[in-house]
């Protein structure tokens, strides 16, 4: 093989659900997985030698797929190959390896042509989808079709599954993370106060639970009481709201602190588990762990926001994260109204105080759970800097 692209020329399934399906069976990573029109995709190796192995691995996914991967070298033909066929054929049949050098003009692009595809295979927002893991119209099939298939998994210790009866859009549904944090921030507010995005409201409450979501339980858990600086004084509506009493912030500690102390209890409990973040690590960009927030108001809009404001460095895993409301609405084809309404509409009841903050936390990580078995598919939803393929600067 000459090059270290591959096309796939008619894509069996969603974008994220291939790449996850390369982690799930350890195939060889890409360089970058691309969207190239409609339905077509390229993926990018670091060389030839990797693109042919990668090649004969993804040739074996047929038996896996609805249907098989239409799969082929991307690039321009070898020079030396093209020179020899036509010397083989210049003595008795030179009209037609004129017109033969015509067809394979579209290889050989002009600088103008080069140039676009370049601009083509520059997208970058593809395994990261903003806006929730929605299927593509032109793949998506039947929702109520059902079809009986067998997936056997190559990956070390990892069993063979088989699924039997599942709608076609979960044909492919193989988690790729196995844990996620919950996070729920409450922030200062007011009973007449502007819409989300123009408050400027500071954290007073920083919770975060680590949920399995083989077992379904809480494994740690890190919750801080926030300092407000710029409105100190909290209104009769916030503490009514959050519960939150004013000598717990007045006792509480400084965001920055808070942020500190937050990478410290990440870090220690990741390495316990051996889990990765996305975009934290060059062989495992999609990483086993993500953030989970209802909405994405959390990272979106209010610590960032804050951060901004206060000219305070956060860190960059903040920047990817999955909007649970996003994916319950595709799956679940229901809007619900608020939080707890979404809990009351698969058959869970909210545990503990509305809108306190480390409540609300674990009920998202219950809900997260309970979609997981149900068979929804989860995938970063928002990333702040798609056009980055890992994070830089940080350590875990």
């Amino acid at each position: 093989m000459e090059t270290c692209k591959l096309l796939i020329k008619s894509m069996p399934c969603e974008m994220e659900e291939l790449a996850q399906l390369i982690q799930e069976l350890n195939l060889i990573i890409p360089r970058s997985l691309n969207n190239f029109g409609r339905r077509r995709a390229i993926l990018e190796y670091v060389n030839p030698g990797e693109a042919q192995l990668a090649y004969n691995e993804l040739k074996g996914l047929d038996n896996l797929l609805d249907k098989p991967l239409r799969l082929s070298p991307f690039g321009n033909k070898s020079s030396n190959t093209e020179s020899s066929k036509n010397k083989a054929n210049k003595s008795s049949q030179t009209t037609k390896s004129k017109q033969d050098k015509k067809k394979q003009l579209p290889a050989d692009c002009s600088p103008e042509e080069q140039v676009e595809l370049n601009k083509q295979l520059g997208l970058i927002d593809t395994i990261y989808v903003d806006g929730g893991a929605r299927p593509d119209r032109a793949n998506e099939n039947d929702p109520d079709e059902e079809a009986n298939i067998t997936v056997e998994t190559v990956g070390i210790g990892v069993a063979p599954a088989k699924v039997k009866k599942v709608r076609k859009s979960k044909q492919l549904a193989m988690q790729p993370y196995s844990y996620v944090i919950a996070v729920d921030f409450e922030a200062t507010c007011w009973e007449k106060q502007a819409p989300p995005q123009w408050r400027e409201a500071e954290i007073i409450e920083f919770p975060a639970v680590l949920v399995n979501l083989k077992t379904g339980k809480v494994e740690a858990e890190f919750h801080k009481y926030i300092m407000p600086i710029e409105s100190p004084r909290l209104s009769s509506y916030c503490t009514e709201l959050t519960g939150i009493q004013q000598k717990t912030v007045d006792n509480g500690i400084p965001l920055q602190t808070a942020l500190m102390m937050f990478h410290e209890w990440l870090r220690k409990e990741l390495r316990a588990r051996n889990l990765v973040l996305p975009k934290m690590s060059k062989s495992n960009i999609l990483g086993n762990c993500a953030f989970v927030t209802w909405t994405d108001w959390d990272f979106g809009i209010c610590l960032a926001k804050e951060c901004s404001r206060k000219r305070m460095r956060k860190a960059v895993y903040f920047n990817q994260w999955i909007d649970v409301r996003a994916i319950y609405r595709e799956w679940y084809k229901y809007r619900p109204c608020n939080f707890s309404d979404a809990l009351a509409h698969v058959g869970l009841a909210f545990e503990g105080r509305a809108h306190s903050g480390i409540d609300d936390a674990k009920n998202l990580g219950s809900l997260t759970c309970k979609m997981v078995r149900d068979g929804a598919l989860f995938a970063i939803t928002k990333d702040l800097t798609p056009y980055q393929q890992l994070n830089p600067n940080c350590v875990l």
